[in-house]
């Protein structure tokens, strides 16, 4: 029999594993774990019902109660695919979540995968769909759970949660509510966000006090802010740096600017874009000023956000628009732990901040719904959020966490705060996929000077409403 001595040095193995191997060589020793207990389970179940035989002399056929009691006791395989958990703790995290998880249940065996953005994750996911080959729950970006709605490829979750957790649940989660063509699932959640965010800017200090320029904490106009970005910009302690670092493969790197100019991607009953007109044409211009100008890194326009962090971080980029799991994980470093600052979204009229979140979903096609409701209510209870969000970022979705001390006593906690206060959320619509293609394609052409901006308001514009035709 498995002694709980054993038990725990597995767990220490699974530290060991961890460090050494990879997150791969964990997920194999968290089944192994799972097995250890399930075994222990079995051999506990087994010893007793042959002390009950020896001492009641029943007969060695099982009863049908006793058949069904086995049923019950065997292993189910949840599998759980997250898109994004890119930092470094969260992998780590989640996978300590999903052990203490499959420790208050023996039975649920919990294979788990995190795809980074970089790979991807939602059109792997739409082919593990198609091909009827999809986990039991899913982590995607909102409005991703939009898209997949209009697919009919996921189901509402009103009555798998708990009351108290929906009880809980603070406002942001409204977002999850699908409103569409969908009828089953119209005034419904089809997702529960794990966590919620918002983008705002990050700022090296020493870079800051080497010019003698004001920290970005209050909020500025679009033109002070690039006025400031300019005088950040160039040698600066023998380093060349620049003052903003910005990627239009990421429409939450510029569609701020374009809110606040009074642009929007589709009209309020959103089925046209609203692309080709002078709120949109302030607002593009304006952005590829930061390339024209060389105030961010030449060939920016498709850089990935881990390649502009490692810039960040050498001192070669003074601010940039991240979220808050970036924004922990370097502040966490000891050399960072002074001289991150967290600045103020820059506004003319109205303030926006890209906000989003990370929802769970569970797909139609699972065959344990029960079991993963369990998963999905235990990821939002207030103490599992707490350990989440605090070794990871962001703004937890319960609002018994979202109260905690943590988030109150620090300025970096408090300027993400701020900054979903006035958060924005991406366009919510079956098409959102198509829309982030389109306008990731255009903009990049437009900021290499292969196309007008007149081009570039028109064609995207036409394809855009061109997907509600397809």
């Amino acid at each position: 029999m498995t002694t709980t001595l054993q038990v725990e040095q597995m767990f220490r193995k699974i530290e060991l594993i961890k460090r050494r191997k990879g997150m791969k060589k964990l997920f194999t020793a968290i089944i192994l774990v799972c097995l250890v207990f399930t075994m222990t389970a079995c051999a506990n179940t087994n010893e007793k019902k042959a002390n009950e035989e020896t001492s009641n002399k029943t007969s060695e056929t099982k009863t049908e109660a006793e058949t069904k009691a086995d049923e019950k006791t065997e292993s189910i395989v949840l599998r759980f695919w997250q898109a994004g958990a890119d930092t470094a703790n969260a992998t780590n995290v989640m996978n300590e979540l999903l052990v203490r998880f499959m420790k208050e249940n023996p039975n649920i065996i919990i294979e788990y995968q995190a795809v980074p953005w970089a790979s991807d994750p939602h059109v792997q996911f739409q082919t593990a769909i198609a091909s009827r080959d999809v986990a039991d729950l899913l982590v995607v970006g909102n409005p991703f759970d939009f898209v997949l709605a209009g697919g009919n490829s996921i189901q509402a979750l009103d009555d798998y949660l708990d009351d108290t957790v929906k009880g809980d649940l603070m406002g942001f989660a409204n977002e999850c509510i699908y409103y569409g063509d969908n009828t089953e699932l119209n005034g419904k959640y089809i997702s529960i966000p794990l966590y919620g965010d918002a983008r705002t800017i990050l700022f090296n200090k020493e870079i800051f006090d080497a010019v003698g320029a004001p920290y970005p904490t209050e909020s500025i106009s679009l033109d002070e802010f690039q006025d400031l970005a300019r005088k950040v910009t160039g040698e600066i302690n023998g380093t060349h740096v620049y003052g903003f670092a910005t990627s239009a493969k990421y429409a939450s790197q510029y569609l701020p600017f374009i809110w606040d100019m009074g642009g929007d991607i589709l009209n309020s009953t959103l089925d046209t874009a609203t692309i080709n007109n002078d709120f949109w044409k302030a607002g593009v211009e304006y952005y590829k000023t930061f390339f024209t100008e060389g105030i961010t890194p030449k060939g920016s326009e498709a850089m990935d956000l881990a390649d502009q962090l490692a810039m960040f971080l050498n001192g070669e980029i003074a601010m940039m628009i991240a979220t808050s799991d970036y924004a922990t994980e370097i502040s966490n470093t000891e050399e960072w732990a002074d001289k991150l600052g967290v600045g103020a979204v820059p506004h003319d009229e109205k303030q926006y901040a890209f906000a989003g979140a990370d929802t769970l979903v569970m797909p139609s096609s699972t065959e344990h719904p029960e079991e993963t409701a369990k998963l999905i209510n235990f990821l939002l209870q207030p103490d599992n959020q707490l350990t989440y969000v605090k070794a990871v970022g962001f703004t937890p979705v319960s609002k018994t966490a979202a109260q905690d001390s943590y988030f109150t006593s620090s300025d970096l906690k408090a300027g993400f705060s701020e900054a979903v206060n006035c958060g924005k959320f991406y366009v919510k619509s079956p098409i959102s996929s198509g829309v982030t293609t389109t306008l990731r394609t255009n903009i990049q052409l437009f900021l290499s000077d292969d196309i007008t901006i007149d081009d570039f308001l028109k064609d995207t514009d036409d394809q855009i409403n061109a997907l509600f035709t397809e």
